[in-house]
Formats: C-alpha cells, sequence, structure tokens
C-alpha cells in the first residue's frame, strides 16, 4: 500500500461514538478539503503553465503527475501497442473530458485507487462548497 492509502486507512479508522464520532467527522472533513485545496493549486498551476490536462492522482503507487493531452496521446498509442482495453478506456475518457471540459470555471482531477478511476471537475473559485462536493462524491 502506498503512503497516502495508509494515511487514509488510519484517518477513517475510528473508535468513537455519538457526539465524539460526529466531532472526528467534522475534522477529517476539514483534513479532506485541505489535501483537496492543495491538490486544486496544483491543478490551477498545471493549466496555467502547461494549458489544458488533469491532475492525476495515483493512490496505487503514490504519485501525482498533471498530464497534457500529448502526455495522453502518448500513453494512448503505448496502451494500443499492448491491446490494453482497460488503460486505453481510461485514456480515451480523460482526453475526452479534457477536451469537453470549460477551463473558465473548472479544474479536472482524475483519481485512481484499487476501487478504479475517476475524474471530477471542481471549480476553480475554490469555494468550499465545492470541495464539499467532492469530498462527499469520494466518500459515498
Amino acid at each position: 500500500m502506498s503512503r497516502r492509502t495508509d494515511l487514509l486507512n488510519e484517518l477513517l479508522q475510528s473508535n468513537k461514538f455519538g457526539e465524539e464520532k460526529k466531532t472526528e467527522q467534522k475534522m477529517l472533513m476539514t483534513t479532506a478539503e485541505l489535501i483537496l485545496s492543495d491538490f486544486l493549486d496544483i491543478a490551477l498551476n498545471g493549466v496555467q503553465k502547461h494549458g489544458p490536462g488533469s491532475l492525476v492522482i495515483n493512490l496505487q503507487n503514490d504519485t501525482t503527475i498533471f498530464m497534457r493531452p500529448n502526455y495522453i496521446e502518448e500513453d494512448i498509442q503505448i496502451a494500443e501497442r499492448y491491446e490494453d482495453k482497460d488503460v486505453l478506456d481510461f485514456l480515451k475518457d480523460l482526453m475526452q473530458r479534457i477536451n469537453e471540459n470549460d477551463w473558465s470555471k473548472t479544474v479536472l482531477l482524475t483519481i485512481i485507487s484499487d476501487a478504479g478511476t475517476r475524474t471530477f471537475a471542481v471549480e476553480t473559485g475554490g469555494g468550499q462548497e465545492s470541495f464539499r462536493a467532492l469530498a462527499e462524491e469520494l466518500s459515498g
């Protein structure tokens, strides 16, 4: 397991009940919002520096990279060569999300975990509501 996955598992463990558990859950949500805020800043910087793309957060191998369309095209060619349908489907979907995203309003975060891969459009305004909605979607 990666360091991030270990930390997430540790954060989610609880032996508390009632009001103490509710307080703990609020602290966990705040922690998630701070982490998402950091990722949003990294994604915004990537878009400003390189143009459209997605910040890909791989929880399986503890890596984070801003993927631009030219990187994705290269990876698509490799996936086609190796006939890796799962990776090919992921990359083509990611490319479509990049092409369709409204960059004036949102940036893309892609999370890869043992539960699968998912790309989220996150509002660039940095509003707490956007973070809460994403955190709830990730936990649900």
